[in-house]
């Protein structure tokens, strides 16, 4: 879990697009961003807190077998968890 704390503005716009765009289960506070880096595709879990704090939950890899089955694998390394949140902040939500 990596915390970041946002200036306001940064803050509200991120929330807006994550509102917007990301996916969000029923009854839950969090979002599933889904990110492509080196062409490997990522779902990036987020949950937005008060003043303007932003909790990256964790993250996956997901991969396609053989069967075209999706698998996915959880992204324990913080570094990369922190730099998936990172580039997030930098390009918004897609």
């Amino acid at each position: 879990m990596i915390i970041r704390q946002l200036k306001a503005e940064k803050f509200e716009s991120l929330h807006k697009q994550l509102i917007k765009k990301a996916h969000q289960n029923p009854l839950e506070a969090g979002f599933n961003v889904s990110m492509t880096v080196d062409k490997k595709e990522n779902i990036l879990r987020l949950q937005p807190e008060n003043h303007c704090r932003l909790v990256a939950l964790q993250a996956l890899e997901v991969k396609q077998n053989e069967e075209c089955r999706r698998l996915y694998m959880l992204i324990t390394d913080n570094k990369i968890l922190s730099s998936l949140l990172e580039l997030l902040i930098w390009q918004g939500v897609n």
